[in-house]
């Protein structure tokens, strides 16, 4: 073959993105023409990109590792708390804790409560939902469940709208995309045609949660999913400043500690009865419906979990692949 020849093949073999051996046919032709800068320029380019994407490769698989090693370290600290003989107690809800969609354990958990108190429409109503990919009721959708999700942030509501396309035609999920505050709750769940009356709600908007749920006086949920913030303990009543405008930051003074969330609860008919062992969550089951049915006692000084947020974010409770969903389609039974 013709040097003529040679460079041609290693153009190609580079365009086509070739590069193992498109640095072989470049190193053969830099041999047999010494001289030609422009091929020893191709040469080292081709040698650049070839170190380059090698280093990615490693570094991609590195990162793989380091999850997977993560997810295990976690999912050990995970069986480590549930050690504790506290736990033994079968009216307690953490040993069934398990994430099929949602970021922590709270599928399992709020399984294990319905099976303990039935349902009744299979209706929900969220808001904060992200993408739509790992959120609460990601897992009752998925089921059967009909309800309404609300999502600000207009490239995810757009996610949800393409990949959920399918659940919206069908009814079985309408969503908002309007700001939510205490203002406007009540207003925006009846736009939603969310019912007076649900099994599911979650709310998760970080920051003015507290305000918003104390404001609702349309919506009554059987069980209530609701964010609080660990770094207050019980016995303290913290509750951030109304904002209606305001946006998370990553300010540590923000939500409401699990003491004044679990007295607005209260002061509403709920019933605190677990939280999530990652201290993001705490579930409420409507008083009339809990009796006898979960941990005694139901205050925040036995139920509550620290933060160990570490747990969300490196696969403590099984969630080792990226999240995604492609054509929805209701369950057939």
């Amino acid at each position: 073959m013709d040097t003529l020849e040679q460079r041609k093949t290693v153009i190609e073999l580079y365009a086509a993105g070739r590069l193992p051996e498109a640095y072989q046919a470049a190193s053969a032709l830099v041999a047999a023409a010494p001289g030609d800068l422009q091929i020893l320029d191709l040469l080292h380019k081709i040698r650049m990109e070839f170190n380059s994407s090698k280093q990615l490769e490693f570094l991609t698989d590195l990162s793989k590792q380091v999850r997977w090693i993560n997810n295990s370290v976690s999912q050990g600290l995970v069986h480590s708390i549930l050690q504790d003989p506290k736990f033994d107690d079968p009216l307690r809800l953490e040993r069934f804790g398990a994430c099929a969609a949602s970021q922590n354990e709270e599928d399992g958990m709020l399984a294990e409560i319905f099976r303990r108190i039935g349902t009744t429409s299979r209706t929900f109503f969220e808001f904060g939902v992200g993408n739509g990919l790992q959120n609460i009721t990601l897992a009752a959708l998925l089921q059967g469940w009909s309800g309404a999700w609300i999502e600000i942030n207009l490239p995810k509501a757009q996610f949800i709208r393409e990949r959920f396309a399918d659940a919206i035609r069908a009814g079985k999920l309408v969503l908002g995309t309007t700001a939510v505050n205490a203002e406007n709750i009540n207003q925006i769940s009846k736009e939603l045609k969310v019912p007076d009356e649900i099994d599911l709600m979650s709310i998760d908007i970080d920051g003015n949660d507290y305000h918003v749920f104390k404001a609702m006086d349309r919506v009554r949920a059987r069980v209530l999913v609701m964010e609080y913030n660990p770094l207050y303990p019980p016995p303290m009543r913290v509750v951030m400043a109304y904002d209606r405008n305001y946006a998370y930051n990553d300010n540590t003074y923000v939500g409401a500690s699990l003491q004044s969330v679990t007295e607005l609860a209260e002061a509403k008919g709920y019933r605190l009865v677990a939280c999530s062992i990652s201290g993001v969550n705490a579930v409420f089951v409507r008083s009339d419906l809990a009796a006898g049915k979960f941990a005694e006692p139901a205050t925040p000084a036995h139920l509550f979990h620290t933060a160990r947020f570490q747990l969300s974010y490196s696969g403590g409770f099984g969630a080792g692949h990226k999240s995604n969903i492609n054509k929805f389609e209701e369950p057939k039974w």
